[in-house]
Parts: C-alpha cells; structure tokens; sequence
C-alpha cells in the first residue's frame, strides 16, 4: 500500500519544486524598473532631443561598483541613445586605461571642433558626456535571467555654454534592459513620451 502511495507523491514533490523556480523568478523580476532620476545638478532643459551627443569614456566607478567590461556601460548608453532616438550619440574611448578617467569638466571651454579632432568623432557634437558608475549588484532570478541593480551619474557639458547637467540614476532591471529603461526615462523626463 505503501508502495503505490509513495511514486505518485515523489511526482508530485518533484513537479512542485521544479515549479518555484519560475514563480521565484517571476516574483523577482516583477518590480523591476527605474528606480530612481534626479537631476542633481543643472538643468535637464538644456538639453535638446536629437542633439549630437559625444559619449567619452571608459566611465568611472566608486568602490562599490565594478566594471562587466572596461567601456561596456558607455556603448549601452551610446547605441540606447540612438536606438531610441533621443540624442545622435557616438562612443569614443581614447585609451581604455587611462591615468586619470575622463570627466566633462575637463572638456569646457573647448569647441565642438576641438572636440570632434581631439576625439576623433564623425561629427562635431553638441554635448559632451562621460560618467560614473556608483554601485552594481548582480543577483540571478532562476528562469529569468541576472538582475542588475545599479547607479550612474550622468554628466552632460553643453559645449556652447559650458554648462553642465548631473543626472543621477538607478535601475533594478534584467541585465540586458537596465540601460535602455535608464534612457527611456531620460526621455520621457526630457517630455518625450516615444522617440
């Protein structure tokens, strides 16, 4: 009796812990989004949808961050940028491990042309970004994929005026999806609604 009893309940347990994996990760992923969007410095104002936008790097990290790859952050935003239609964005890393990491704020005063020649770019752009990477934690949602929680400042020099904007981010997101929720919050903070 014993017996009969016995294979159809291991089924069962079997079915049943096979199946919190997808609830598990259901659960974990379903509060992803952008968690956070200040601007922190400057205003957002000034910047112009479907302005020429040059992305220096490699972003900088904080001690409670670490990089996937040196640059990869950097080229997310790049092509995120563009795909969306947001800024006409164009990526360039001079030196992938330089000295000192590049900041906007050792750009100003300098002309879209001078920019352009001294990076290379295809285009003189009109704004200039480079960014910091303050923290990333990676967990792994079973069935899902890894969640990335993580933080950018995003400093963007007007070369016109010198003026700069800090926007300061935060995303718990699909690892894949992190960056591109991050611009479309940019977006729709900027009053775009689709790009």
């Amino acid at each position: 009796m014993r017996t009969k009893a016995f294979w159809p309940l291991m089924v069962l347990a079997a079915l049943l812990l096979g199946a919190c994996g997808p609830i598990i990760g259901g659960i974990m992923v379903a509060g992803n989004g952008v968690k956070e969007f200040r601007v922190t410095g400057g205003n957002l104002a000034t910047l112009r949808p479907g302005a020429r936008l040059a992305i220096i790097g490699p972003f900088d990290k904080t001690a409670e961050a670490f990089y996937i790859c040196r640059g990869e952050d950097d080229a997310y935003f790049a092509s995120s940028f563009k795909q969306q239609g947001l800024f006409n964005a164009e990526l360039s890393i001079p030196d992938r491990f330089p000295k000192q990491l590049p900041k906007t704020a050792d750009w100003r005063g300098k002309s879209p042309a001078e920019v352009q020649q001294a990076l290379h770019l295809n285009a003189a752009p009109d704004y200039l970004m480079s960014g910091t990477i303050l923290r990333r934690e990676m967990v792994a949602a079973p069935m899902q994929g890894v969640i990335m929680d993580v933080a950018f400042r995003l400093e963007f020099l007007e070369l016109a005026t010198g003026k700069i904007t800090t926007v300061e981010t935060r995303a718990e997101e699909l690892f894949q999806e992190a960056i591109p929720a991050i611009v479309t919050e940019f977006g729709r903070q900027m009053g775009r609604r689709r790009f």
